[in-house]
């Protein structure tokens, strides 16, 4: 089972490279001291790191760590903030049926050796048992080096999307787990815009990586162990850079690029519970929700309404998602009506003709304030509509063994999508996000299809069957998805990037890195 995660987004006050730097010594007692010296020019920036971790992307436990590791190691390939590929690693990408062809640039490693595809399967056995890179690999069954430069993987399945998923860290063969002489991990050798300085504290430009080379020569490493040191530092304007997309924000008075996030805010639907079996009653209680109204005050602007299933930056969907992101009265009366509740009673909900309106529990788990928050918006947004939800509040545990035995009607969850957009986890009888979908379709009960002796299918289910086939295409997928409404989508997820005021002509992040194009920063 997934775990649901929890999401608000917060940050700091940054003073950047140019000006007054601040530079930070670190006493005996780990109380920092903040002086201010003299800017030497914008070759170096410093950022946060946790010296107790290591910078081995596979092994890493904290997530400045992981992030800064993207400056250090190449991959076949990043994603952009629209969840395009970019090819890193890769000069190309073939993708035919369930083979995916990688072909590699020349390029070499900080210790002057050549990569290899011998260096993409050894890195590969590493990632699919790392817990940050595992999910990418559900659909590989096996991969090959074809000769020095090419690579195959073999797919249980076809998928034109694949190539987003190989995001995954090319380290040299041999060079993880070595340890040094105190017992401390080595970070293996990659071959990054950047590697890591001799004497440990920072980072140097490597002037011997394929692509552009950037302005910045150095970046310094400040510790930051915790989440109070964090704030400290970027309040006194100590670091260039900050990222953010948890709960946690100290606001900062800087430039920022939005991250979008694969992360999904929706609506979970037990469908065996009386009118929510029903495409018109989820179609009614998609189209009363004010999903701007949620995106700004559950999520403080950190997140945009979800158009569709499907990322609404993801260009092969985009113009194929039509949920509206503000309240349509006129969709939710009339299918409201269509399933007889088409008068209002005296409490102000939509009710059948026995002056009966249905009521509906929304379970959501305590600990996310954001959730919470959401949750009650929700509530209140369907009051006003005619629909009556009441909000169940009730500990992480409590939230995830409901789930798990069916015993709610409506939750509120957030799961985080690949970036392939395979949606059969969420949509899907038996998925790991899928809590409350049946196999059932939307036009026969399951008494029915045993009666004609069919299978119980559902159209979802048998739309990415189709797709997984190469028998139909991600528009068909869309097409479906919004027809059958299994879940009813909410809102997508944002992180936030500060940076140095005096970067020109923009930063660009994604997911995959907020440090995208740090070498082509300009001041």
């Amino acid at each position: 089972m997934k775990k649901v995660i929890c999401v608000i987004v917060s940050i700091v006050l940054i003073i950047g490279l140019c000006g007054c730097r601040q530079n930070v010594t670190e006493f005996s007692s780990n109380e920092p001291v903040v002086e201010s010296t003299q800017s030497q020019g914008y070759e170096e920036m410093s950022l946060l790191y946790s010296y107790t971790d290591s910078f081995n992307p596979y092994t890493a436990k904290t997530a400045a760590n992981r992030r800064l590791s993207t400056l250090l190691y190449d991959s076949l390939v990043k994603t952009d903030n629209n969840f395009e590929p970019i090819y890193n690693l890769a000069s190309d990408i073939v993708i035919q049926d369930n083979k995916c062809t990688v072909y590699l640039k020349d390029a070499r490693f900080t210790d002057g050796s050549t990569v290899t595809a011998d260096d993409v399967v050894y890195s590969y056995k590493i990632a699919k048992e790392s817990s940050a890179y595992a999910h990418n690999f559900y659909e590989v069954v096996s991969l090959a080096a074809v000769d020095s430069k090419t690579v195959v993987f073999t797919l249980s399945q076809s998928d034109p999307f694949f190539a987003n998923l190989l995001t995954f860290p090319i380290i040299k063969t041999g060079s993880s787990g070595v340890l040094d002489s105190d017992g401390k991990e080595i970070a293996p050798v990659g071959s990054g815009r950047y590697k890591i300085a001799q004497d440990g504290t920072g980072f140097v430009r490597n002037d011997d990586h394929y692509a552009e080379k950037g302005i910045i020569k150095n970046i310094k490493l400040i510790n930051s162990p915790d989440a109070i040191s964090t704030t400290h530092y970027v309040e006194v304007g100590a670091v260039g850079m900050y990222y953010n997309d948890t709960n946690n924000i100290v606001r900062m008075s800087a430039k920022k690029a939005e991250v979008n996030l694969n992360r999904l805010v929706y609506i979970g639907v037990n469908d065996s519970y009386g009118s929510l079996a029903t495409r018109e009653m989820r179609y009614a209680i998609s189209s009363a929700l004010n999903r701007d109204d949620i995106c700004q005050t559950a999520y403080y602007n950190n997140a945009i309404s979800a158009t569709g299933f499907f990322n609404p930056y993801f260009k092969a969907t985009k113009a194929l998602q039509t949920i509206e992101s503000t309240p349509n009265s006129k969709i939710t009366v009339e299918n409201l009506s269509k399933i007889g509740y088409n008068k209002m009673n005296s409490n102000g909900f939509y009710a059948n003709s026995s002056g009966n309106n249905p009521v509906f529990t929304l379970l959501v788990n305590l600990e996310n304030g954001s959730r919470v928050a959401a949750a009650n918006l929700i509530a209140a947004q369907c009051k006003t509509a005619g629909i009556q939800i009441n909000v169940i509040t009730c500990s992480y545990e409590q939230y995830l063994e409901r789930l798990s035995n069916g015993s709610f009607q409506l939750y509120l969850g957030e799961v985080q999508l690949l970036d392939n957009m395979d949606m059969t986890q969420l949509v899907v009888s038996g998925g790991t996000a899928a809590f409350g979908v049946s196999d059932k379709t939307a036009t026969q009960s399951a008494e029915q299809q045993a009666e004609q002796n069919a299978p119980q299918i559902s159209p979802c289910k048998a739309i990415l069957d189709s797709y997984h086939a190469s028998q139909c295409g991600i528009a068909d997928v869309a097409g479906t998805l919004l027809t059958e409404m299994p879940q009813i989508p909410v809102c997508f997820l944002e992180g936030v990037l500060f940076y140095d005021s005096a970067v020109k002509g923009g930063v660009k992040a994604s997911s995959s890195d907020i440090y995208l194009n740090f070498e082509n920063y300009e001041f």
